[in-house]
């Protein structure tokens, strides 16, 4: 059973991401609150959070941007949950909104194992896996940096990740509130 559930996300996973990098999905934009979409994030995570002992830090500010709502979940998601998989029990994460008069920048912030500076230029690759031994995980199929990144680039937005070996990493995603339709 499990190993059909993880065949199946796969095949979700991979149907997703052709789609988003050959143009052909369809972003629908609404104007909708980051905060309450984080929140609604962090609820679906919480077991997860609760299970390794996680202090969870949230500074965010109210805002309402102009995105596919169900889309930057999948990006949020995806930055809190490999934050989560890749930091040690009882650690902290830090989830920082931003708003400014031009734009909204979210971070995820972990003290976790961090990423080789090697490394960093090929994470947003599909498959690409920091840690090279063999251990599937059920829920992750090596492609959430990858669609994360389309969805993001989608978006036109600026993204990243900083981190060093040992210390832990920072995902972050910016969003200019002056985003004009008729720029796709």
């Amino acid at each position: 059973i499990k190993e059909t559930e993880y065949l199946n996300k796969l095949v979700t996973d991979m149907s997703e991401l052709s789609k988003l990098q050959s143009g052909n999905i369809e972003i629908t934009r609404a104007n909708f609150d980051l905060k309450q979409c984080c929140e609604k994030v962090i609820l679906l995570l919480k077991q997860l959070i609760d299970d390794k002992k996680i202090e969870l830090e949230t500074n965010l500010d109210d805002c309402v941007i102009y995105a596919d709502e169900i889309k930057m979940s999948q990006v949020i998601y995806n930055f809190i949950s490999n934050a989560i998989k890749h930091s040690d029990d009882g650690s902290k994460i830090i989830v920082n909104i931003k708003d400014d008069e031009e734009s909204v920048k979210l971070e995820v912030i972990d003290n976790g194992e961090g990423i080789s500076e090697d490394s960093l230029p090929y994470i947003w690759d599909r498959y690409y896996k920091v840690d090279k031994n063999f251990n599937r995980n059920v829920n992750s199929t090596g492609l959430g940096l990858a669609i994360a990144k389309a969805i993001l680039e989608a978006h036109k937005a600026k993204y990243g990740v900083e981190s060093k070996l040992g210390e832990g990493s920072k995902f972050y995603f910016e969003l200019s509130k002056d985003y004009d339709d008729e720029q796709e």
